[in-house]
């Protein structure tokens, strides 16, 4: 019993060996298909990690400008300390809402002067007395879609000292469904060249299969079993494969670092 494992031990690395002596020997006789098969890989590789990085920034930046969205609760004059306590609780009672902070007008006048920078002169007749500046509170929001709603909360918040509410409505709604948009097509993209891919990769071993069908013919008359003609075809793609794939990724990462220095 002992000798029968050990002989199947034997054997087994006796195969292995032999299954990587013909995989190196596969690869030094058919150096160009092999060549090709790499630059394939590499091709392919290369287009869907170049997208899958597109797709990642783009959304990257899209969060960001979302996360940036505000709205401006604009206030009537002459509110007291309380009325503006009562209005800030109502409005921080809704769950979108992020932060709510608070501009007075006389902060409000001050930050549109700094704004002119050397034109702030023209606002030296404005004071605490006829500033035409409004108070307001600036809001700040938990998601971008929920940022029409969160308007609407605010508009019906009239009774308790709001005037009017803004929030570039102009751009943040083409932002939001760009934003939407981009989702969809990136994923499908993604997709669609993964498939592309694994199309381009599975041609690319069924081609070196066929160049080599004499090959595997010859095996198969001489009685080897399937598993022992495969194995080089798996050990050389599975090389191959990898060393595409290095490539592919060294192309990607590299350039950036340099950039960087």
């Amino acid at each position: 019993m002992a000798n029968k494992q050990s002989n199947r031990e034997h054997r087994l690395v006796s195969y292995t060996k032999s299954a990587c002596r013909d995989t190196l020997q596969s690869i030094k006789h058919n150096s160009m298909m092999g060549i090709a098969s790499v630059i394939s890989i590499v091709a392919a590789l290369l287009i869907l990690g170049m997208f899958v990085i597109f797709s990642a920034n783009l959304q990257e930046i899209t969060t960001n400008v979302e996360a940036a969205l505000e709205l401006k609760v604009f206030l009537v004059n002459g509110l007291s300390a309380t009325e503006l306590d009562e209005l800030e609780t109502a409005i921080k009672n809704n769950p979108d809402i992020d932060s709510v902070t608070y501009e007075s007008a006389d902060d409000a006048l001050a930050e549109f002067s700094e704004s002119l920078e050397e034109y702030s002169g023209l606002l030296d007749g404005y004071n605490s007395e006829n500033n035409p500046m409004q108070a307001s509170f600036t809001i700040a929001i938990h998601e971008s879609d929920d940022i029409q709603s969160v308007k609407s909360y605010c508009e019906g918040l009239t009774d308790l000292g709001v005037d009017y509410v803004k929030y570039g409505e102009e751009y943040v709604d083409v932002l939001v469904k760009f934003s939407d948009y981009s989702k969809v097509f990136c994923g499908v993209m993604i997709v669609v060249l993964t498939v592309i891919s694994i199309f381009i990769i599975y041609n690319t071993i069924r081609l070196t299969c066929f160049a080599r069908r004499r090959e595997i013919s010859v095996m198969r008359y001489v009685g080897a079993p399937d598993w022992y003609i495969r194995l080089p075809f798996v050990l050389e793609g599975t090389l191959l494969g990898s060393i595409g794939a290095i490539v592919a990724m060294l192309v990607i990462r590299l350039p950036p670092r340099f950039c960087e220095r």
